[in-house]
């Protein structure tokens, strides 16, 4: 087998395995919004850490939302503290 072909063909495969490795190492959240019409949404913590913004990777969307804008994103209203409202579980493990 040519070792040229062979490394352009592994090198998808190895990106894809990164990609799960990082999605791995990161809690996954999801809030539901409130009344009738709320719906649950989830998501990837994008940052977490020791004086570093949260934010939050949406799953529907592909979009970095903070804590707020997620439970918005829910249909969930202006909360004092967003965070409340997010539930944190492990990674996919």
């Amino acid at each position: 087998m040519d070792t040229e072909n062979s490394s352009k063909i592994a090198g998808p495969q190895n990106k894809t395995k990164d990609l799960r490795n990082l999605f791995e190492d990161m809690p996954s959240v999801s809030t539901k919004g409130e009344g009738p019409n709320g719906k649950r949404i989830e998501g990837f913590l994008y940052k977490y850490g020791k004086g570093e913004q949260v934010r939050i990777l949406c799953v529907c969307h592909g979009s970095f939302l903070t804590p707020a804008e997620f439970v918005k994103h829910a249909g969930g209203g202006d909360v004092a503290n967003p965070l409340k409202h997010i539930v944190v579980s492990s990674s996919l493990n």
